[in-house]
């Protein structure tokens, strides 16, 4: 996170009157209601890392005497939700920018999730502020021309395409059911996987899961015994995982039978 808050103040921007200026860091609220159940606690401590992180990039900015045109370095934490509407976000950071009675902001952190980022990295390259997230993953985020300023400290998720089709040719498997979240995470892998992987990995059957309403767009039993395929790919995020994991459970589709491999982390408190 700290040698990436000096990509900030290599930017060249007009400073108002104020002693500071500001890096606006978006993280995840620590409870999401919206999303129908309480965010893990495994979520909310690398919520609270992540922040921490932030945090003490500004303080060591400040000691190591890592100024913009000589103004002193300060931040403003901003909670966003994942309930997929980028607007909320677009709103809030909106207003935190435009507040006169606040120094000016000179970079942004985040957002946490790619839907999110969709929806921010046009306005930050429209105004010419940094934008670097530190979790969203979606490919299509590295258009330069759309999300110019855009920036992000982890791998996109080609490269985690690129490594499940591996797996696949390793173990000599060419089929999947694939069940992926209701956002730009899930859709984003299923669009690399089906369109650029598509004569390597066949994905027999898509099942889609809203984490809103805690339910897939079909019944999950009766799609994965239809399915010819004995592989189940999950591409969600870790919440949603968590989820689709434990309806997989009450299901009992948790068997010798199926071959669940996941691209984020379960909460182990379920089993």
């Amino acid at each position: 996170m700290f040698r990436f808050l000096l990509l900030f103040v290599s930017f060249i921007l007009t400073i108002n009157s104020f002693d500071t200026v500001r890096i606006i860091g978006l993280f995840l609220q620590r409870q999401n209601a919206t999303s129908g159940y309480l965010r893990s606690s495994s979520s909310s401590h690398w919520i609270n890392q992540c922040i921490a992180m932030f945090r003490a990039a500004i303080i060591l900015a400040d000691r190591y005497k890592i100024h913009v045109e000589d103004h002193p370095i300060n931040y403003t934490v901003l909670e966003t939700t994942t309930d997929g509407n980028g607007f909320a976000a677009l709103e809030l950071l909106c207003q935190s920018i435009t507040n006169k009675t606040e120094p000016d902001v000179v970079g942004i952190v985040g957002p946490a999730s790619s839907t999110n980022a969709r929806f921010l990295g046009p306005l930050a390259a429209h105004i010419e502020l940094p934008l670097i997230s530190y979790a969203a993953t979606n490919a299509e985020l590295e258009d330069i021309f759309t999300y110019e300023t855009f920036y992000r400290t982890i791998p996109s998720d080609a490269l985690l395409a690129e490594a499940i089709v591996q797996l696949f040719k390793y173990f000599l498997w060419t089929t999947c059911t694939m069940i992926l979240g209701n956002d730009d995470y899930g859709y984003g892998g299923w669009k690399i996987l089906s369109e650029v992987y598509h004569s390597k990995l066949s994905i027999e059957e898509r099942l889609i899961f809203n984490p809103r309403l805690d339910k897939f767009h079909a019944n999950l039993k009766q799609t994965l015994e239809k399915s010819r395929s004995r592989i189940v790919l999950v591409w969600a995020n870790q919440s949603s995982s968590t989820r689709i994991i434990q309806h997989a459970l009450e299901a009992q589709l948790l068997t010798g039978s199926y071959v669940w491999l996941m691209t984020n982390k379960v909460n182990a408190k379920i089993f």
